[in-house]
């Protein structure tokens, strides 16, 4: 059975589930690499999507619809005395360097990148990254100097994305794996209080399928942009109880009477 066939039968089949706590240890690696890069699709496409599109807006917004502007002492100063909106498609720049709006007062949905008084902020899909002037304070910061380095970043895209999804991908493969490891060692406690006989290695192997679920689940939810209250307690229940499922599919050990 490949991988794609156990990712359909780890859907809907603790019984099938069950029995891949057999398999050699690699091709249950190889799943977990699987499900790692199925669930940050949706953010790989937005990250490129924002990270393209986004970078050219701000560059002919900067160029066209904003005035020109210095950032020093951790201040956004311009001759602009009312703030400014710029809108395109589903991105919208907003300019204020009076201090009228707070960050408090930025919508988190769609995407914003917001040039205030005292911060940049970056919302993108309900994401909101807020970042302090001051830390130009030795120096000053220009439009121009923006510019230039949206240029720059634009003519290296190429290599700096893959790279940057590289990391990204290393570092969820780092958190799933640190999460089966876990889910390995709650799977040997069901084992035991529910009288199976499994050991740490199998229930390895055991939480990389029971994790199918959670993560095509919520991978579906960013592709639909869709917000869940306490999303981890959730992923994080279901996966609980498909392990429980799973392991109760274990025949009891015979008796010895």
């Amino acid at each position: 059975m490949n991988l794609f066939q156990q990712l359909y039968k780890s859907i809907y089949s603790p019984k099938d589930i069950v029995t891949f706590r057999f398999q050699g240890i690699g091709k249950t690696i190889r799943y977990v690499f699987l499900l790692v890069l199925i669930s940050i699709l949706p953010t790989t496409v937005q990250f490129i999507t924002f990270s393209s599109s986004s970078l050219q807006f701000v560059k002919e917004s900067l160029e066209n619809d904003i005035p020109s502007f210095s950032i020093e002492n951790g201040s956004l100063t311009s001759e602009e005395n009312q703030p400014l909106t710029v809108e395109k498609d589903d991105m919208i720049i907003i300019f204020d360097s009076t201090g009228k709006i707070e960050e408090g007062d930025l919508e988190l949905e769609g995407n914003t990148i917001a040039f205030l008084e005292n911060q940049l902020v970056v919302i993108n899909d309900g994401n909101r990254q807020t970042n302090s002037y001051s830390a130009f304070s030795q120096f000053s910061v220009t439009d121009e100097m923006i510019i230039d380095v949206i240029d720059s970043i634009l003519s290296l895209k190429w290599i700096l994305l893959p790279a940057a999804l590289l990391i990204l991908y290393l570092f969820a493969s780092g958190l799933m794996f640190l999460k089966v490891s876990i889910f390995a060692m709650i799977g040997v406690l069901i084992a035991n209080l529910i009288k199976r006989n499994m050991k740490y290695r199998q229930s390895f192997r055991v939480a990389a399928y029971s994790a199918t679920v959670s993560t095509l689940f919520f991978t579906l939810m960013k592709v639909l942009q869709t917000s869940i209250a306490a999303a981890p307690l959730l992923d994080w229940f279901v996966m609980t109880v498909i392990m429980y499922l799973v392991i109760k599919e274990i025949p009891r050990p015979k008796s010895n009477a």
